[in-house]
């Protein structure tokens, strides 16, 4: 059975998204002395922790909220740019904003 675009796409759920890997920005703030952890695929999809470990455990939730809050309002969730996990440089970064 040939299947439509349009019924491709319905199946589409969160728990598909979840399964995709989402590559991940780590990024330490050494002005709050935490790790930033970014999807860029996602726009404004973001989390923190005291170490990688944590950030990126934590940006597990954040990544089903984005993907939950986007399905509900019908929008189509962005496909990962590619299919490793995690970005392979980690940048330091001070901010310098008070």
């Amino acid at each position: 059975m040939i299947e439509t675009v349009q019924q491709v796409i319905q199946v589409k759920d969160i728990d598909y998204y979840m399964s995709l890997s989402y590559p991940i920005q780590l990024v330490y703030d050494q002005e709050e002395g935490d790790w930033e952890a970014q999807i860029l695929d996602l726009p404004g999809c973001m989390s923190d922790g005291a170490d990688p470990n944590e950030a990126v455990e934590n940006m597990k939730d954040a990544q089903y909220s984005w993907i939950e809050v986007c399905l509900e309002r019908g929008n189509e969730v962005p496909l990962p740019s590619t299919e490793n996990t995690y970005v392979s440089s980690v940048s330091l970064r001070k901010d310098t904003e008070a």
